[in-house]
Formats: C-alpha cells, structure tokens, sequence
C-alpha cells in the first residue's frame, strides 16, 4: 500500500459557531430596529413631551444623542456586515484548500455558503437602511412642522 492510501483523509470544512452566524444574519437587522426603536421616541418626547407640540427640543443635545446612536448603530450594522463577509470569505478558503490537497469534503449542499452569502446582503441593505435614517436624523430638524 502506498502512504497516500494510508493517510487518513481530513474533512475541509470550516465549522463556524452558530452565534457568529446569527450575528452575521440578524445583526444589521437588529441594529435597525434598535435605531427606529430609540430615535422615534426619543425625538417624540422632547418635541412633544405633553398636550402641546414645542418649537425646539426639551435637550439642547438632542441631535447630537441622536446622531450617537445612529453611529452605535451602523457600527454594529458594519460589524455584522463583516463577520458575514469574513464567514464567507473561510467557507471558500477551505472548500479550495480541499480540492487542493484531496480531503473528502464535507457536503452540505451549498447551505453554509448560502447562509453566509444571506447575511452579506442582509447586512448591505439594512446598512443601507440605517445610513437612510442617519441622513433623516441629520437634516431634518426634529422639531419642524410638516408642511
């Protein structure tokens, strides 16, 4: 028997910890809904704290609290953006270091490749979707009338 038939053949796939997954899918999401959830209400109460709407804000800070959060909110946004793109990224460095050298790969029929290219685009959009409301937050005044 040759050495190459005696070795023990390795299965070449990159296992990513499912919490890392999620990130990669759910994060961006989250970091959107976080940014409607606090912005709104925030800019509700100091514009209209009672019965009578006000012409500026309760806090003199608000767009600067305001614009804090949107940035807390596309950095996490970001973050979740790149551990999606870094979960790809390992998933073809093993399935080509496989071919390379031979091992058995491990099928899966394309899922984790899948769920790593979904969390790319979740994130781009939702990434997206919080530059949109920082634009939002930024030039318009929370306080104006819509007219």
């Amino acid at each position: 028997m040759s050495t190459r038939q005696n070795t023990v053949r390795q299965q070449a796939s990159y296992h990513h910890p499912l919490s890392r997954t999620l990130l990669g899918i759910f994060g961006a999401p989250v970091a959107w809904v976080i940014q409607m959830s606090l912005i709104e209400p925030i800019a509700a109460y100091a514009c209209y704290p009672r019965q009578v709407p006000l012409s500026a804000p309760l806090w003199a800070e608000l767009p600067f609290m305001l614009a804090i959060i949107s940035l807390a909110c596309l950095a996490g946004g970001l973050f979740s953006g790149y551990i999606a793109l870094d979960f790809w990224r390992r998933t073809g460095r093993s399935l080509t270091r496989a071919l390379q050298e031979t091992q058995v790969i491990e099928v899966d029929e394309g899922q984790t490749r899948f769920l790593a290219m979904l969390g790319i685009m979740s994130s781009f959009l939702f990434i997206v979707a919080i530059l949109f409301t920082s634009c939002a937050v930024l030039l318009v005044s929370p306080c104006s009338a819509w007219t």
